[in-house]
């Protein structure tokens, strides 16, 4: 990730509408790739340019106004939505064939009835995706949020009366907060993770983007251990994706199969095979995630997120 420019007298209100700033440029550089659909990245690009989106309006949600941050979240809400739904299937795919190559480089055929059907729905996401694109919903999301980002300046820029008591609004004295109540969310869930269930992890997967977010954002700001942290929070992040990833593909065979009529459960076998690997593969990530928790929760990681943050 480029830099941003912030810097650590500026205010909430100044930081938050430039971070936002930068991913909407980030957004709108991925449009065209999307839209002609020649490679699958520009798709994953914009879908993580409107998270980070969203993860900004909540991270500095009091630098915003409040009409604005209802207004933006509907809208990014929505975004989300169309693209996500094509980029699911596209990861699904893209693991489907790596598995046909391995376990089926001899039968390549036994797994087409499954990878058509994926490729189907992937066609029909990628229309309303489309559809959803040349809709005058989406265009005046994308002029409002460029026309009340030339405008939103909500919060001083300047201290306050010293007649009055001082409040931190800088953000050198605001984001040792942000980081921490972050942090804390993530704590909030060691207790109940030695027997975490999916549901539970899919939380918690998005607590971490939250802290990452919160930490690439002010990056620049923080000590050099800050890109350490992030490291640290990628490693988990990466393998709660993984998990991730094997649900969905369990729960879309699973909806494939029962589709499938008497006729054609014999043909069906191999993919019966597959769902059978991909929920083996999901029970074996839950089973070791306690494991991988405690790699990263560790006194090391909070030593050197604690220099990070005393960089500010």
């Amino acid at each position: 990730m480029s830099t941003i420019g912030l810097q650590a007298t500026q205010s909430l209100a100044e930081a938050g509408r430039k971070v936002f700033v930068y991913h909407f440029n980030d957004f709108l550089k991925c449009e065209e790739g999307v839209l002609s659909g020649e490679n699958t990245e520009d798709l994953h690009d914009m879908r993580v340019a409107t998270r980070r989106m969203r993860a900004t309006l909540r991270i500095f949600q009091h630098g915003f106004k409040p009409n604005a941050v209802k207004f933006l979240k509907r809208g990014l809400k929505e975004t989300i939505y169309v693209l996500g739904s094509v980029r699911d299937l596209d990861v699904f795919i893209e693991n489907l064939v790596i598995y046909q190559q391995e376990k089926h480089s001899d039968t390549p055929l036994e797994l087409m009835p499954l990878l058509d059907y994926c490729q189907i729905q992937r066609d029909r996401a990628r229309t309303k995706m489309l559809t959803y694109f040349d809709s005058e919903s989406y265009k005046k999301f994308k002029s409002e949020t460029a026309r009340l980002l030339k405008k939103e300046r909500q919060g001083k820029s300047l201290p306050i009366s010293t007649k009055q008591r001082p409040i931190p609004y800088q953000i050198r004295h605001v984001a040792p907060v942000l980081i921490y109540s972050h942090y804390d969310a993530i704590r909030a869930y060691e207790p109940f993770l030695n027997n975490a269930d999916i549901e539970l992890l899919h939380q918690l997967r998005i607590a971490f983007k939250y802290f990452r977010y919160t930490l690439e954002n002010l990056q620049e700001l923080l000590g050099n251990e800050g890109t350490i942290v992030i490291e640290e929070i990628k490693q988990i992040q990466t393998y709660l994706g993984n998990l991730n990833d094997t649900q969905f593909a369990s729960q879309f065979v699973e909806h494939f199969l029962k589709k499938e009529t008497t006729a054609t459960v014999k043909k069906s076998i191999p993919i019966r095979h597959y769902l059978n690997d991909k929920m083996a593969e999901r029970d074996r990530f839950l089973v070791e995630f306690p494991n991988v928790w405690h790699q990263f929760n560790s006194t090391k990681l909070r030593h050197h997120l604690a220099l990070a943050v005393a960089a500010l």
